[in-house]
């Protein structure tokens, strides 16, 4: 059993290791790719698939796709709605990765039992201990059913810290827009063509929903709703009070991008100040003993040999 469990760890971290080696080499490959897709709408070109290949992938996604709507049909009707609201609160926040709470809520239910089955099916009939096998398999079900939330919640820190690093230069072209005789709705969805990431795809969901029949100030109160940043919702109340009292758009985004500027140069003084006290223990426990090691390993071993007296 422990052997087993040492083959396992010893595979995952081979694993790492040869991601990171491979992410390593080919760094520069990845982001020139990158650019190329995001600046100038091409793709890298793909090696040919077999037309033989590529029909049998599409029969084998037709079948999951069957399954999977099977699935989401059955559990539609055992999730609860006030489940289903957190749910999609979570989603929400992180950008919707998944197309609905159904669909998230199964894709848990299938990566616990993945998780758990292989101790079930291989460690569990050759096991001594089957307590502990069984303790085993239930904490991976805990762990796959708890991952995707946990990934949520990564997806949701990540999207905050693109919409608060793009928010200064987004609006400054807006107000640059606005002061040129533009209207604000048409200013934002100009900006939100250029501009791409998650703060465009929320102005652009706003504007729709503007032309689904909302005024301006329901679509910038939803807005405020999606988007859990603090900057990012101060920044959309003052916008709808501007927009209630009849202030010029231009001077309030103006005075808005400075605030959120001076706010995104006071964070970096704080990580910065945050910087030794985090490096202290990594220092503590692995350079200073190393640093040791090396200074002081030469002398310890001249005194073992030899002795205090020479």
């Amino acid at each position: 059993m422990q052997g087993f469990v040492f083959i396992v760890l010893i595979t995952a971290f081979l694993t790492f290791m040869l991601a990171g080696i491979l992410l390593t080499i080919f760094k520069r490959e990845i982001a020139y790719n990158e650019r190329v897709g995001r600046y100038f709408d091409t793709q890298v070109k793909k090696r040919k698939i077999d037309p033989a290949k590529k029909s049998n992938e599409s029969r084998l996604k037709q079948k999951l796709g069957i399954y999977w709507n099977k699935g989401t049909v059955i559990l539609n009707k055992k999730v609860s709605k006030t489940d289903r609201k957190k749910l999609d609160m979570l989603l929400r926040d992180a950008g919707y990765p998944f197309k609905s709470a159904i669909d998230f809520r199964l894709f848990q239910m299938v990566l616990s039992i993945a998780a758990s089955l292989p101790f079930i099916l291989f460690i569990l009939p050759t096991a001594d201990n089957k307590m502990s096998t069984w303790m085993m398999a239930i904490t991976m079900a805990i762990l796959g059913f708890r991952l995707p939330i946990f990934y949520l919640g990564k997806k949701k820190t990540a999207r905050i810290k693109e919409i608060n690093k793009s928010m200064p230069d987004f609006f400054d072209t807006v107000n640059l827009l606005l002061e040129a005789g533009m209207g604000l709705d048409l200013a934002l969805a100009e900006v939100s063509k250029k501009i791409k990431g998650p703060l465009s795809e929320e102005f652009f969901q706003t504007l729709e929903d503007m032309k689904l029949g909302k005024s301006r100030r329901e679509a910038f109160y939803e807005l405020r709703k999606r988007v859990p940043s603090d900057t990012f919702q101060s920044v959309i109340t003052s916008l709808i009070q501007a927009d209630q009292l009849g202030i010029g758009m231009a001077k309030v985004l103006g005075n808005l991008t400075v605030r959120v500027r001076e706010q995104r140069r006071e964070a970096a003084r704080e990580q910065a100040m945050k910087a030794p006290v985090k490096m202290l223990f990594p220092m503590v426990f692995f350079i200073f003993p190393s640093l040791f090691i090396v200074i002081l390993g030469p002398l310890v071993i001249y005194f073992v040999t030899k002795g205090f007296g020479g």
